[in-house]
């Protein structure tokens, strides 16, 4: 049996903290880097879906975050994202989403499903950003196959499971 402890929630930081990753989301939405790193502490982490140990390849501070983004942006191409949920508790919050690859539009443009786990400070800046994927070995392989020089440049990170 799950023992939860029950705690006070500050509303107004809940508020806060929802908003900062709205505007995350909207900003990885548009692939605006530097709307994206707004969000984040100077001190941030971000674990990475891809890459060795249970929390994936780990980025810690905004230059090492900002790298990684603008990589993977590299990577994949056009892509957006769609139907973000956000869910947010004090400095904790929740996102679900739908990566699409390629044209929104086109019902055969490659989807996977993700989600985001993110830790917030007492400014509503993003301490911890952990992303999870459905599907991402085809993921890999679908960038490698839609961009092939782009994940011959960076064969590590394109092949990293």
């Amino acid at each position: 049996i799950m023992n939860i402890a029950t705690q006070s929630v500050d509303q107004a930081m809940t508020k806060r903290c929802q908003n900062t990753v709205t505007k995350l989301t909207e900003a990885f939405i548009r692939q605006d880097i530097d709307a994206i790193m707004e969000q984040f502490a100077e001190d941030s982490c971000y674990c990475d879906l891809r890459g060795p140990g249970q929390r994936g390849a780990e980025y810690v501070g905004k230059q090492a975050i900002r790298e990684v983004f603008l990589r993977q942006f590299y990577l994949m191409g056009d892509h957006t994202f769609e139907a973000p949920t956000i869910i947010a508790d004090d400095r904790t919050a929740f996102s679900s989403w739908t990566l699409v690859l390629g044209d929104p539009a086109d019902p055969q443009s490659p989807r996977f499903e993700g989600a985001d786990h993110f830790e917030l400070d007492d400014d509503a800046k993003v301490t911890l950003k952990k992303a999870w994927l459905k599907g991402q070995r085809r993921l890999g392989w679908q960038a490698m196959l839609r961009h092939p020089l782009r994940a011959l440049r960076h064969p590590r990170y394109a092949l990293a499971g």
